[in-house]
Formats: C-alpha cells, structure tokens, sequence
C-alpha cells in the first residue's frame, strides 16, 4: 500500500511539472515586443530659440517639434575654435539646455539638434552665445587673504556655486611654486583656512581652478602666518591628562549649573575622552543635563595653564546616519582667569550661586558671571552647503561637501580682539543641540590651537 501511494504522488508531481513545462512554453510563443517602434523618418526643427548669457555659459530657450517620439536635444559646442567637440543633452520634458564651462567671454557658436526615439536626428539649427565673466575669475575678484594663526584665512563668494578647487602654492628655495595645500568647495560663500604653515614670511599663490581645467589668473602675495602651537589636553609625552571639569572634585559644579560629580561618577563619562586623539570615532564623552532640565547648558574647563587662543575644533560621534548624533549646533565660549568661588557670591547658597552662574528663569538667573568674564567665540555650525544645522534629519539631504566638513571636525575662530589675551578657565554655554527634544550631547575631540602665555 505504502508503494502505491509514493507510486501515486510521484505521478502528480510529474503531471504537475508537465503542465509548467507547457505553460511556459506557451507564455515565451506569446512574448510581446514591447520596444518603441523604430523608423528614419527625422524629427522637426526646434524653433524660437533665444539665448540667456550667464557666468562661463548659457541658457539656451527653444519650442520644441510636435513630433510624438522625441528624446530631447543634443547641443555640440567648443571652448574655442579648433578644440575638442563638445555635446551635452536635454529630455524632451525640458525647453532649455545649458551649456557651461568657458572662460572666453567671446562669442561662440553652438549647433543644435532635436534626437527621436529611434535616434533620428534634426537638421541643425545653429545659434551664438557670449559667456559672461567666468566663475573662476568672479571667484578670484572677490577673494580675501588674511594671515592668521598657522596660516593664510581665505574667502570669497561663489554665486554661481560652480565646483571648484582653490590650490595654495609656497615658492621653494630655487623659486619654484610648490602645490601645499587644495581645496574643493562649490559654496556659494566660502571661506577656507590653510594651516600648519610656519610664522615666517612667504611667497604664497593662490590658483583657482573649475573642473574644466580652467585656471583663474593667479593671485600671488607676501604673507606672514602668525605663530601657533596646540593647546593639549595631555602632556604629549607622559599622556597624563592636563584639562578638568572645573568644580567636579570639589562638588562646586552643581552651584554653578554644570555637571554634578555625583552624576558624572554615575555615567561613567570619562573625560579624558575628549582630548585622547580619537576624531570622529566613538570615544565619546557626554555633555548632559540631568541635574537641571533647562538651557542653555554649561561645562567649564580648568585647561591647567594660561594660554592666548586662536581658534577650536570638536569632533562630533560618528553614526550613520550622518549628523544623527546629538551635538553642539551653537555655543558661545568665555575666559577668565579669577571664577568667583561659591562661597562668596550671596549667601553662598546654591540657590544665589545658580542665580549669578546662569541665565534659567526657573531658579531666577541673571547670567551676572558674564559681566567678569571675556567672550572669546559665537560658535554656530554651518554646512557649506547652506542647509540648516537645526532641522537635518537625514544624511540624504547633505552633500559630500557637507559630509566632508563633519568628519574633518566643527572647527570656530576666536575673536581677533581676544587673540592676544589669556586664560586659564573656559567655560561654555550650549545654545542649542542639532535637534530638537534632546537632554544631552556627545563630544568625541575637543581641540584648541593658540599660545602659551607661560
């Protein structure tokens, strides 16, 4: 019995992959040719084209044919007669092309033709444009080069947002121009920063350069850099930690708004962690808020020796998404060298020290510390290409310009007017996290460049 029921199943298992055999065979007899029809029949002429001159190029307007299979437009130009052919493409949904990338302001002709679906092509129909200034001299116009801490500051303004690569040349020994640093950037306002430069005066050129290969005439100065070192949170040869969280030890911290001891020990959030070389990574220390449930937030840094400061970089936690981890969007950065001790400032209570130690209407602050201390930087976070620090949510909205700018480091400047002052205490106040709701932040790094005062 048994025999004949495996018999009987094998039977139907046959049967049933006949039967899917032949509908197969069937579907592929009734395969539909879905290609568009072909023929060489050529599409009509574009019409009405008009010409809109712009910055190293053109807009170029036109009426399309009422052909029913167009695939749009193909222009073919060159930058100057004799050079290599160009062509760039349109769809048929547009009625513009645009056509870019010279640096003559001359006149040039560009040949257009209308493509179908079964590649036909128009009759040319030729027409002539007269490129504006090009990018990479309006670029080069509006160039600013200042000496600073470590290097040469640049800025200048992009409005057409053209990709572009600014070169810093050093003129060597024998006269030379050497390649020191590069920078990519489209932002329509860019600065940019060449560092690690030595403080002696030097032969310094500055290229501009589109992806077309074309160069902007060159900007040759004389420029001193002003000297620089860094500022470190560990000795750099024992590696013993140099930098504390002022008022931690003592438990002062929490009369003036900042980190409880308590709660620091709870977290286990070393704070070593911020000076330990580790950018970008997820050696984090964490700046929260359990104490006091309001902003803005405060942290001070006891950075163990006066030191004149130039500018800092902190490092956010690397997560995917980008700019997913909860940060310091905006903050302001004070110094001083005399912090008024708790024990002297009204009663001595902690409800008088949070009073003159912060601004929270909660426990009527007045934010009166600042008027004995020195504002050192407005820090506030902006992504080169413009979007808004506040609402990113998603990686998918940043450019690769954006992505490179977060991986590199937030990096903010010292007021000029406070460059040549030291400090021993720095104290912060978190304006505002990259997103809204959140109770804490991460820092990973935390750099200062600037000068020893001792």
């Amino acid at each position: 019995m048994r025999q004949i029921n495996i018999f009987k199943q094998m039977k139907k298992i046959t049967c049933f992959l006949i039967g899917m055999f032949a509908m197969f065979l069937w579907s592929c007899e009734e395969v539909k040719d879905w290609h568009d029809p072909t023929d060489n029949v050529p599409p009509g002429t574009l019409s009405n084209v008009t010409v809109k001159n712009i910055n190293g190029g053109a807009w170029i307007y036109y009426s399309l044919p009422l052909d029913n299979d167009l695939l749009g437009v193909r222009a073919e130009y060159a930058f100057e007669e004799g050079e290599e052919i160009r062509s760039v493409f349109s769809s048929a949904f547009n009625d513009s092309i645009l056509i870019e990338g010279y640096v003559s302001t001359n006149e040039h002709p560009v040949t257009l033709y209308v493509i179908d679906k079964s590649r036909n092509e128009s009759p040319p129909v030729q027409t002539t444009i007269k490129p504006e200034i090009p990018p990479v001299e309006l670029i080069r116009n509006t160039m600013k080069l200042y000496p600073t801490f470590g290097g040469i500051y640049s800025e200048w303004k992009n409005e057409p947002g053209t990709d572009v690569a600014i070169g810093l040349y050093i003129k060597d020994s024998i006269g030379d121009y050497i390649l020191y640093d590069i920078y990519y950037t489209k932002a329509i306002n860019g600065t940019y920063t060449f560092r690690n430069m030595i403080s002696e005066e030097q032969d310094l050129r500055i290229e501009i350069r589109d992806k077309w290969e074309h160069y902007a005439t060159p900007i040759d100065t004389l420029m001193k850099p002003l000297f620089e070192e860094e500022i470190h949170g560990r000795d750099p040869v024992t590696l013993v930690g140099i930098w504390q969280i002022f008022g931690l030890n003592d438990g002062t911290g929490i009369y003036r708004g900042d980190i409880s001891r308590e709660f620091f020990a709870s977290t286990g959030m070393e704070f070593y962690r911020i000076y330990d070389g580790a950018t970008f990574q997820n050696s984090t220390w964490w700046v929260s808020r359990p104490d006091y449930p309001y902003f803005p937030y405060y942290f001070t840094i006891d950075m163990g020796r006066k030191a004149s400061y130039s500018r800092l970089r902190y490092w956010m936690r690397s997560r995917t998404p980008y700019y997913s981890a909860l940060i310091l969007a905006s903050f302001e950065l004070w110094g001083t060298n005399e912090p008024k001790a708790i024990n002297i400032i009204g009663d001595g209570s902690q409800e008088d020290n949070l009073k003159y130690w912060t601004q929270w209407p909660e426990v009527g602050g007045t934010d009166e510390w600042k008027n004995d201390w020195v504002k050192l930087a407005d820090c506030i976070i902006q992504f080169p290409s413009g979007a808004d620090p506040y609402t990113v949510s998603s990686s998918s909205i940043l450019t690769q310009e954006d992505k490179d700018f977060i991986a590199e480091g937030f990096e903010f400047d010292i007021y000029t007017a406070r460059t040549s002052e030291a400090f021993k205490y720095l104290r912060f106040v978190v304006r505002a996290l990259n997103a809204p709701g959140g109770n804490e932040a991460a820092i990973t790094e935390l750099k200062f460049w600037g000068a020893y005062a001792e």
